[in-house]
């Protein structure tokens, strides 16, 4: 008796839902092809996010990222990886034209001055960083889901860019607990810097909301809880220490369907 082959995008999808419950929860609220593209890149953000943590030593985890540059890299020149629950779906996307590889090449930078604990200690190396990581995400999940052309639309790219740094500024806030536990070189921010961040992040959205299709959809809501995330944290600064940022759970869904519903993000 055979083994049923393992669905990768089933794979993708678990590694989601256990390690990023929010991004997991907007995609389900997409058609089954957003799903099928959405879910390979968040499991591959999944996936270079933890590699600089899973060791002590950078040389490994360089070793870990330099795995998914080479997936990547193969993918432009229409290899496809080999099998993997992760690393084949994606580089399906990237050899099929669903997503362009810079963005994922971007993040991979990002992740790689993970792996040397470099302090980030201003708002411009925090912004830099948040928009190399979930600005390129956001854009990538764009790609894939139609919202912007492959060749690229300027004004539509950067407005993107910028809403996936918002959605990265407020996760950011909501895991300072987590980072200064972790150690690796971290520097809480400051309430001054907590302030800029938010009411930068705050304005990102503003420009998004301008620029970007009114009608949402699951690359869009990823981004749902950004705004009173950075709200709260400008409001109150203190709560980023104290971990007290984020809604309850039923406002937390509530304004999730309620988005799906109604068709907006």
């Amino acid at each position: 008796m055979t083994d049923t082959p393992r669905d990768p995008i089933a794979a993708c999808a678990e590694m989601v839902q256990k390690g990023d419950p929010d991004r997991f929860l907007a995609t389900m609220t997409g058609d089954v092809e957003e799903r099928k593209r959405l879910f390979p890149l968040y499991a591959f953000n999944l996936e270079i996010a933890r590699a600089p943590y899973m060791s002590q030593e950078p040389m490994v985890a360089m070793i870990r990222l330099q795995f998914w540059r080479d997936v990547i890299e193969a993918a432009v020149e229409g290899r496809e990886a080999p099998k993997h629950d992760v690393a084949t779906p994606l580089s399906q996307l990237v050899i099929w034209g669903d997503v362009r590889a810079a963005p994922l090449l971007a993040m991979l930078e990002a992740r790689e001055g993970d792996t040397q604990g470099e302090p980030r200690r201003t708002t411009d190396q925090i912004r830099g960083y948040l928009r190399g990581t979930s600005g390129a995400l956001m854009l990538a999940a764009a790609q894939a889901t139609g919202l912007t052309d492959f060749e690229g639309d300027y004004a539509k790219d950067q407005a993107l860019e910028g809403l996936g740094e918002a959605l990265g500024i407020a996760n950011w806030l909501m895991s300072q607990p987590a980072l200064k536990a972790a150690g690796r070189g971290h520097v809480p921010p400051d309430e001054g810097t907590i302030r800029e961040l938010s009411e930068t992040g705050l304005q990102a959205v503003e420009h998004a909301h301008a620029v970007l299709i009114k009608d949402g959809n699951a690359a869009l809501r990823s981004a749902w809880r950004a705004k009173p995330i950075l709200q709260q944290a400008r409001k109150s600064p203190t709560a980023v220490a104290d971990g007290a940022l984020g809604q309850s759970e039923f406002a937390r869904r509530g304004a999730l369907l309620w988005r799906s519903l109604s068709g907006q993000w």
